[in-house]
Parts: C-alpha cells; structure tokens; sequence
C-alpha cells in the first residue's frame, strides 16, 4: 500500500502544479521579492551557467550573498532530508542506491549513454524509470544530475498535471528545483556545516561529499 503523503509534501506538489514549469508559482506574492532579497528563480539562468563545469568563473559568486531560501525551496530540502531518513543515511557520501526510492511501485533503471546536450533524462515505461547519464560525465557530476533526475521521477509520481518539464531550457524553474534537490540530498545543511567546522578545505569537502569543487562551492556559499 502507498503511504499516506504528508501536508508539507502535498502543499509541495500542488505548488508544483500550480506553476508553468518555467517560473515559480509564487513569484507574484514572493515575500523574499517583495523585500527586495535575493530570489533563485530570478537568477536561473545565472546559476545554471555557475553550475556548467565548462564555463566555471568564481567571480560571479557575488549573487549568493544573503542568500536565503523561499517556500517552495524550503519543502524540496525538506523532501530531501525526507528521502535520506527513508534510505537510512546518516552521513555522507549518499550512495548512489537511495535514488532507486524514487518509485518503489515501479523499477528504475540506470543508463550510461553518450548524451551531446543533455546532463540526463528520464523516460516513463510501462512498468518502470530509465534515467539516461551522460557516460562523458566525471563520476561526481553523473551522482548530481541522478538525484537531479531522481527529482523529476518523484514529481511526476506526485504532481498533478503530470509534472512540466523543460529539460533543455535554461532557466526553467522545475529544472531550478530538481537541482536545488540534487544539492540538498548530496550535500545536507547540517552535515556541511558541520564537516566545513572540521576540515575548513574545499577540496577535501568535495571529496567527502564525492561531489565537484564547483557544487561544494556553490553549497557553502547557501550556507554560510
């Protein structure tokens, strides 16, 4: 029998479907917005560009600065801290097989495949998930985009309409959020903070997490 789903993961999936994929559903009554904060849906597209390993530049790290997360953000950590509880792991690095708790009604398949413009892909069968992983992707950065991946089978389980995605379109705010849940499973608040307190080194951090230096990064600069 499929369990029950809480309040705060319902409110998640009805605000998922609320929206057009591409802007966040509350943009218009943001309150992060409206005082003038920081919003990671306003600057999608310059977070993706930080996160392309190819066209990397530290400089732009200006951004993140008071960062502080919405609603909507706030429920897909909490997803994520939901998801690692269920696979039982208390510390890092998350192995690879907790993103197979996506669908426990159905099978999901993992596939390494030369992709030319893509990270990933899911495609929906009739009796499982196949997520598609560029095959010239480092190891650390194929880990990312399959709980990336693994986001988007979750929403498609839960989110009605069938969830919307625009995987070629940078700055697509479903994209925003299915990265945002990668960082939060990969790299969660208080293990971070609390190895950051340890080892005080970025290299070693993204060893640690078995993650790139540039998500680390990026994390750290959320956090801290």
């Amino acid at each position: 029998m499929e369990r029950e789903i809480p309040k705060w993961e319902s409110d998640l999936w009805t605000l998922v479907s609320s929206g057009d994929g591409i802007h966040c559903p509350l943009i218009s009554r943001c309150q992060i917005r409206q005082r003038g904060g920081w919003c990671l849906s306003d600057h999608a597209e310059h977070l993706e560009q930080l996160l392309d390993t190819n066209h990397f530049d530290p400089g732009t790290y200006y951004f993140t600065v008071d960062y502080k997360p919405g609603t909507i953000f706030k429920l897909v950590e909490k997803l994520a801290q939901g998801f690692l509880r269920k696979g039982g792991v208390h510390c890092p690095p998350v192995p690879t097989n907790v993103a197979f708790l996506a669908d426990k009604q159905h099978r999901i398949e993992v596939r390494l495949v030369p992709l030319t413009k893509l990270r990933g892909a899911i495609w929906r069968l009739k009796d499982g998930w196949i997520i598609q992983l560029n095959q010239n992707d480092a190891p650390a950065v194929a880990r990312f985009t399959l709980f990336h991946e693994t986001f988007h089978i979750l929403a498609h389980c839960r989110a009605t309409p069938v969830f919307k995605k625009r995987g070629s379109d940078i700055g697509s705010f479903n994209e925003l959020l299915a990265e945002y849940f990668a960082s939060c499973v990969l790299m969660p608040a208080e293990w971070v903070k609390e190895k950051w307190a340890q080892v005080k080194d970025l290299d070693r951090m993204a060893e640690i997490f078995d993650v790139t230096e540039i998500h680390m990064r990026v994390r750290l600069k959320q956090l801290t």
